[in-house]
């Protein structure tokens, strides 16, 4: 039987399975089963309970069967749905496996740094009093609304959102109300005592979306909470994603369409656990990077998919909620921070403002890790900002047994007695599955402090964990035996896994280096380091110290702060003050293109080799 590859996500696994299996089958054979963190299937895989749904996001699978079409309507068909249990595998597969099928729990970054700001938010509540309009009080509910701001708040020339008024007036009957403006606008009303004005402040990663649904009035956190982008299904990087957007509308469309989806519900699971509802959200901040950015609002990409990488917008922008299709209240605004380059987006500008690097007293450099990382240098009240494509091997992407943070993933990793022992720690506890990239640089650290791998991250053949897999191909190292793994192979760090982390640390040493020497200053000069971000929050600060994709500096000159991005979300969210600093942030950051500097190749084949 030929063999296809079948690809999972979100959780990023992948591997080619033979053909004539069900879905369920192959992620069976990847450990991504029943109780060892990954898809659910109730009911043994038998197509009697439908909990195994599944999307197949490319490819095409076999036949529906009689159970698919009892547990799945035509329109979710239609979409692509299948039960995992029923659909045979007959040619490569991208899998989505959604929320609700999942078993294994996404190891989410979703608190950052609190900085305590005066709250100054962009809507404000009025307590207003109507009379009922009769004939002899023939003035309309609005009018009055806009009569009572001006003569009472001195608010003048208000004016009511077109989506509140065609809702109708829920203020018809007259009496005590209280009436949301943003800036001359009503955007909402309420009969009674309402609950109190809420925002929503979202980090919208290329993987994660962190959540934050926000008292306007205090800033107080009300609830917080993240998902997995669900855009993952049509590409694991930025640059696929903008390539699918680029295939006709109807793709630009989907992927708009299930980033809404997606941010509609991490939204309502926000509003529930607060004890409000969706409706209530008046305003919401939303930073991403720049491809988030523009296929969020639907901007053309066709000039960010290719050299030289320009942006369409990169100004502030305000747009209705209800335009986007985010449910939120009739008149809400999404404000979506500026934007700096191509591969520097409004999360940076975020990142920047919620670690308030722009206002540190020494050499600071500022890290934001992930698949696309920036970088920020501030010195001497400047800042200089590029963006290096350090790959998705911190996710777990192109890792021979890579995985995303989730449940079974191997997150730590040491050795001892020469490396001839191997300590590791699983996310949950759990059998391992995989590694994730707080574990495979764990690994290839520990792997280069015991003498296993040279400078040019070569394995040592001699080594007694060393071998050559029965197949043939480059050397491995093992990690867990089968017997100790939650599933049917033993766990290893290939020879190519070595070299993936060596591309990713060279891209991000090299940025270091370059932005130091765009500003005239070099290693010595270099006070202070700030890491951001899931993957930099838990990462071993040693290990990336040791494979020298961090400064040689002490440790303790580094923070790591978690998502500073959400935080700097949060901020422009309360503040009108935070807001126009943000946007000055944007302003004043510098950008250089690390390719187009005379030393970027020197400099990034020497960072190729480990210190």
């Amino acid at each position: 039987m030929a063999e296809v590859l079948v690809d999972f996500q979100p959780v990023g696994r992948r591997a080619e399975v033979a053909t004539g299996q069900t879905i369920l089958a192959a992620a069976q054979q990847l450990g991504l089963s029943l109780g060892s963190g990954g898809l659910t299937a109730p009911c043994g895989g038998r197509g009697l309970c439908g909990r195994c749904r599944v999307r197949v996001a490319s490819g095409q699978a076999g036949e529906i069967t009689p159970a698919e079409r009892r547990f799945l309507t035509p329109a979710q068909l239609e979409q692509g749905y299948r039960l995992a249990c029923q659909a045979v595998v007959t040619a490569p597969l991208k899998v989505e496996i959604p929320p609700e099928s999942m078993l294994g729990v996404q190891k989410l970054q979703v608190e950052g740094l609190e900085v305590e700001v005066v709250p100054e938010p962009p809507v404000k509540r009025y307590n207003i009093s109507l009379n009922k309009t009769t004939i002899e009080n023939p003035h309309p509910i609005w009018q009055q609304v806009a009569g009572e701001l001006e003569s009472t708040y001195g608010l003048h020339r208000a004016v009511v959102d077109f989506g509140l008024a065609r809702e109708g007036e829920p203020l018809a009957a007259g009496g005590q109300g209280v009436v949301t403006v943003r800036g001359s606008e009503v955007i909402n009303v309420y009969a009674g005592r309402p609950a109190p004005p809420v925002g929503l402040a979202v980090d919208l990663g290329t993987t994660k979306v962190a959540g934050f649904l926000i008292n306007l009035e205090t800033g107080a956190t009300l609830a917080a909470d993240g998902i997995m982008n669900p855009q993952i299904a049509y590409g694991e990087d930025v640059m696929a994603r903008l390539g699918y957007a680029l295939e006709g509308e109807e793709e630009y469309r989907r992927i708009q369409e299930v980033e809404i989806e997606g941010l509609n519900r991490l939204a309502a699971t926000l509003a529930a656990k607060a004890g409000v509802a969706p409706t209530d959200i008046e305003e919401a901040v939303i930073v991403g990077n720049t491809a988030m950015h523009h296929l969020l609002l639907h901007l053309p990409v066709a000039q960010l998919a290719r050299a030289p990488y320009v942006p369409a917008l990169t100004t502030p922008v305000e747009v209705k909620a209800r335009s986007l299709g985010l449910n939120f209240s009739p008149g809400a605004y999404v404000y979506l921070q500026p934007v700096i380059a191509g591969f520097v987006g409004g999360d940076h500008v975020a990142m920047i403002l919620g670690s308030r690097l722009d206002e540190a007293r020494k050499v600071t450099l500022g890290l934001d890790i992930g698949t696309n990382t920036e970088i920020v240098l501030s010195y001497g009240g400047k800042m200089l900002s590029c963006s290096c494509a350090s790959g998705p091997a911190f996710e777990g992407a192109h890792i021979a047994q890579g995985m995303r943070a989730i449940t079974g993933a191997i997150s730590a990793v040491r050795l001892s007695d020469d490396g001839r022992e191997v300590f590791w720690e699983s996310i949950g506890g759990a059998p391992p599955l995989g590694i994730c990239g707080s574990g495979i640089l764990d690994a290839v650290a520990e792997l280069y402090r015991t003498g296993i791998i040279n400078k040019s991250g070569r394995m040592d053949l001699k080594h007694p964990r060393v071998r050559r897999p029965a197949e043939g191909g480059p050397p491995e190292f093992l990690l867990v035996p089968a017997e100790e793994a939650g599933i049917d192979s033993d766990l290893v760090v290939t020879q190519k896994d070595v070299s993936e982390i060596q591309l990713a640390k060279a891209a991000i040493a090299s940025g270091t280096l370059l932005l130091l020497e765009a500003a005239g200053l070099n290693l010595a000069d270099l006070k202070e380091v700030v890491v951001a971000g899931a993957f930099g929050t838990h990462l071993k600060l040693e290990s990336a110290v040791t494979i020298g994709m961090f400064p040689n500096l002490p440790l303790t000159a580094f923070h790591q702060l978690g998502n500073a991005a959400g935080t700097g979300a949060r901020l422009a969210l309360i503040s009108m003050t935070e807001r126009r600093r943000c946007e000055h942030i944007a302003r004043q950051v510098g950008y250089i293109e690390l390719m187009t500097r005379p030393s970027f190749q020197e400099v990034y084949v020497d960072s190729l080799l480990l210190p």
